[in-house]
């Protein structure tokens, strides 16, 4: 366990309550039961132990990695299964959920939320939860936190720290794309455009053609203001390193080699992104899910319109095209199914569980049923590759599926 996580028990810091968005912790006596009740089986990765929640179901999880290790803290949706990492231990994630209403760009919620998840109780001075945190941080972040930094200033100097670069990266990414009436274009956009072309629109404003955008125009619309892909690509590109098996940094990195002209990056880039999950893609608030009727990830979509032998070439690529959603992820979760049984039979332990995972976890599948067999190989893969505590969290998921459904 890391340093900062077992502080979080041992001061019992836990038993707070914070005045950010993920203010409400979970208590050590919830994730001893032997089905916690704040697990979402299934829709939840296997690896992931949930820490903090909001008032909405999503909540600030510790994923488990291979060697056991609890440092990386993701932002888990409960509206799609979605994550993003926040950082590289809780006390990150929990500044990086105080400075999110100051950053560059539009909100960052995937809805917009039927209740206020951030009540106004006090300023980060009587935050106890806050207060925590910068006890394991810099200095200098307590004091970017607590002057009137400007939110470029503040984002910079963060990544220059170091602190929660992901997640950040990701906000300034979606910040150059995004339209600064954004609000108004979407309103202007869905009095004159099928709802299909609207987020394709939204997400490229080049592909809006002449004739809306001069009615844009007629309504007030700026569509002078043009999109900064070079700097979404800067902001992406050192994610591409730093966390290589998330899908949305290569998906940016991809579209601006595209709109470029460089399609060789561009292949070469979804190429990557087409080997992570979608559910590490932020597709909602990039708005790359308008590729979603052609393939089951973005990246694919874009390689078949414009390297159509790269995706026949690839058995995998092929069981991610089509129109059909349930088509696609049985396809999908069949080959990894089929990669498994190579791997078992080979004895590789660790690719065997490596497939399994991806088997439920790359696109989903259809049903929650399907989940019950895929947790129990998932953790005895798990234990056969010494993975012993990703084996046990597993096994808790799966007495959570369980207990929850009668599965």
């Amino acid at each position: 366990m890391s340093e900062c996580l077992a502080d979080w028990w041992d001061s019992e810091i836990w038993r707070h309550t914070g005045h950010g968005e993920y203010r409400n912790p979970v208590s050590p006596d919830v994730l001893l039961d032997s089905a916690p009740e704040c697990i979402w089986p299934g829709l939840m990765d296997c690896d992931f132990i949930p820490l903090l929640g909001n008032s909405a179901g999503d909540w600030l999880c510790v994923r488990v990695d291979e060697k056991g290790n609890t440092d990386q803290i993701v932002q888990w949706y409960h509206g799609g299964g979605d994550w993003i990492p926040w950082g590289n231990s809780l006390s990150e994630a929990l500044v990086f959920d105080a400075i999110t209403d100051r950053l560059p760009g539009p909100t960052r919620r995937h809805a917009e939320p039927a209740e206020d998840l951030r009540p106004v109780t006090g300023g980060s001075q009587t935050d106890a939860l806050l207060a925590w945190a910068f006890e394991h941080q810099p200095g200098r972040v307590r004091d970017l936190l607590n002057t009137d930094t400007s939110d470029d200033v503040l984002a910079g100097e963060l990544l220059d720290l170091g602190v929660a670069e992901i997640a950040i990266r990701c906000e300034l990414a979606i910040q150059h794309l995004t339209h600064p009436d954004r609000d108004g274009l979407q309103s202007a956009l869905d009095g004159q455009a099928k709802s299909d072309v609207r987020p394709e629109w939204l997400f490229d404003i080049d592909r809006i053609p002449q004739s809306q955008r001069q009615q844009l125009i007629d309504q007030g619309i700026d569509m002078d203001w043009n999109q900064r892909w070079d700097l979404a690509h800067d902001a992406a590109q050192p994610v591409t390193k730093l966390a290589p098996w998330l899908a949305w940094p290569w998906d940016v990195c991809g579209y601006a080699a595209e709109r470029r002209g460089d399609r060789k990056d561009a292949a070469d880039f979804y190429q990557q992104g087409a080997m992570c999950s979608v559910f590490t893609d932020q597709s909602i608030r990039l708005l790359t899910h308008w590729a979603s009727d052609h393939a089951a990830k973005f990246s694919v979509a874009r390689l078949q319109g414009f390297d159509p032998d790269r995706v026949t070439q690839s058995s995998y690529l092929r069981t991610l095209l089509g129109p059909d959603v349930q088509q696609r992820r049985g396809a999908v979760s069949e080959y990894w199914l089929g990669e498994a049984a190579t791997h078992e039979s080979q004895k590789d332990f660790h690719a065997l569980h490596q497939c399994l995972i991806a088997s439920a976890w790359d696109v989903g599948v259809d049903t929650i049923q399907a989940y019950a067999p895929l947790l129990e190989r998932i953790s005895q893969a798990a234990i056969d590759s010494n993975q012993l505590a990703r084996a046990e969290v597993a096994a808790t998921h799966r007495r959570c599926l369980r207990d929850r459904y009668g599965l």
